[in-house]
């Protein structure tokens, strides 16, 4: 890719602002649909991180996977370029479709499932990305941590709910 055809800092800020903004939009519909009343029904181990700091780590995260893409993108591979580019936006989508059936649904083993499936996926994007460009491959392992921490809760969740009320509808 020619260096003027680069995406630049503007691009840059363009995709921090658009992360951040999707974070936050999710925060607001997971507190407004009521969400986060269903959750405080469930049984949750005690190494459970605590709710009010969940929005600040998934903007810090997508805020790593939006710079992570702008490196990407400045790749001089271009096939992996693409590749990695449509993987990290794929990761964004599958991470937002995960909360939205999630906090939709309120079944949690599926829960569970959705969560492996994106554990799966962060893993596959993060060995693709990290050979188009190792910057932007180790942005993403903070990302692939809070996403196994999440798989290992979801499934504890599922393991101390087995007995109570395993969907919503509350």
């Amino acid at each position: 890719m020619q260096e003027q055809n680069r995406p630049g800092v503007i691009r840059l800020l363009l995709y921090l602002i658009l992360s951040a903004s999707l974070v936050g939009s999710m925060a607001g519909w997971i507190h407004a649909s009521g969400a986060f009343d269903w959750v405080e029904t469930l049984i949750l181990p005690n190494w459970a991180a605590p709710r009010h700091i969940l929005t600040a780590v998934w903007i810090i995260l997508f805020q790593l996977m939006a710079i992570s893409l702008w490196i990407s993108q400045r790749s001089e591979n271009d096939r992996l370029r693409l590749i990695s580019s449509i993987l990290l936006l794929g990761l964004v989508g599958v991470i937002t479709f995960r909360m939205c059936i999630i906090f939709s649904a309120r079944d949690i083993p599926l829960n569970f499932a959705i969560s492996l499936a994106t554990w799966v996926y962060a893993l596959i994007t993060i060995g693709v990305v990290g050979r188009n460009s190792k910057a932007a491959g180790i942005l993403l392992w903070p990302l692939f941590f809070w996403v196994t921490y999440g798989l290992a809760i979801s499934f504890e969740v599922m393991r101390l709910n087995s007995g109570s009320v395993m969907a919503g509808g509350l």
